[in-house]
């Protein structure tokens, strides 16, 4: 794969899904989650396929295994999983679609680079352009079209998360101390959230929150030495991971302006991680089992109370995204 899409996958995929991604040794499907249904396997277009997003008409995007790359799908009730193109290249990853149906994510162009793109069902996929490097990604759009994600800078030494509004050129957003920083999720206030090193070392990431005109947040840890924001809601509440005094594993959590951060309970296993936020509060993720190897997507309600969605016959699942109706989708091995 490209050296680009595999910064693009190591940023979104592995960062966000921590260890249970890179532990899959097993086809995976995506998946579609609601109370009244349960887990309804997507299917694929090839190989295997993950679910990264979801808007509040129930339409998914995410993506799919072509050979030795991936390409990205969006998925509706009526029309099922389609394809939806490339910048010239043969890799793209989409990571959010907003009520509009705006879809963002990366995708590699002609000469191999990977730029951000925003694509729509009347106009196929826009290159957003990089803050000066060869490297881009698209990581979440809410329904203004404002967009947040990650871009390499001049000579691509430094990456850095980044705001871009409609019709605008990518604004870098800063950074908590090092050349680096990273963009994962976004609200309707266009408040950013995601990762940043606080040093050059690059060995203790701290999640943030950036308001729109203003400087990052340091949200601090449980405790340990990481965390990282992935999730964040118009009441800005942010979710995510964070290690404990210790080191890892890392647990899920909730920030508030008024709490703090605190920890989400768990299925009684050593891992978890909170993926995404939606306006009533319901956040989602995924959580180990006491059995060794085995771990479930889930629904928190409140910090103490989680529900296990199971998977859709394999041992472990991802919930990674949720919209304002409830429903979940994410990805999961099969029998």
């Amino acid at each position: 794969m490209l050296k680009s899409a595999r910064i693009w996958l190591s940023i979104i995929v592995l960062a966000a899904t921590l260890i249970v991604n890179a532990n899959a040794q097993n086809t995976t499907h995506a998946f579609l989650w609601s109370a009244k249904t349960g887990m309804q396997d997507l299917g694929t277009l090839g190989g295997s396929s993950s679910a990264l997003g979801i808007n509040n008409a129930g339409q998914v995007v995410g993506t799919y295994e072509s050979g030795d790359t991936l390409r990205s799908f969006i998925w509706t009730a009526s029309g099922g999983m389609q394809d939806i193109g490339t910048l010239g290249g043969d890799f793209t990853s989409a990571a959010a679609i907003n009520s509009s149906g705006q879809v963002v994510g990366a995708a590699s162009d002609a000469s191999g680079d990977v730029h951000a793109f925003l694509w729509t069902a009347a106009s196929g996929m826009q290159d957003l352009g990089t803050l000066g490097g060869t490297f881009s990604g698209a990581a979440a759009i809410n329904d203004r079209g404002d967009m947040t994600g990650t871009s390499s800078r001049a000579g691509n030494v430094r990456y850095v998360a980044y705001l871009q509004m409609p019709g605008k050129h990518m604004l870098r957003l800063g950074t908590l101390g090092s050349d680096y920083s990273y963009g994962y999720a976004i609200n309707a206030a266009a408040t950013v959230a995601g990762a940043s090193p606080l040093n050059n070392t690059l060995t203790t990431n701290h999640a943030f929150i950036r308001r729109k005109g203003s400087h990052m947040v340091d949200l601090g840890t449980l405790g340990g030495d990481d965390s990282t924001a992935l999730g964040i809601n118009q009441s800005e509440q942010v979710v995510g991971w964070s290690s404990y005094s210790g080191g890892y594993p890392p647990e899920a959590f909730l920030w508030t302006a008024t709490l703090g951060m605190q920890g989400l309970s768990n299925l009684g296993g050593v891992t978890s991680a909170a993926q995404a936020i939606n306006r009533g509060g319901l956040i989602v993720g995924f959580s180990d089992l006491s059995q060794m190897g085995v771990t479930h997507a889930v629904l928190w309600t409140a910090p103490n109370k989680i529900k296990d969605l199971g998977t859709l016959g394999g041992t472990y699942a991802v919930a990674k995204g949720i919209n304002d109706r409830g429903q979940v989708v994410g990805w999961s091995t099969l029998k």
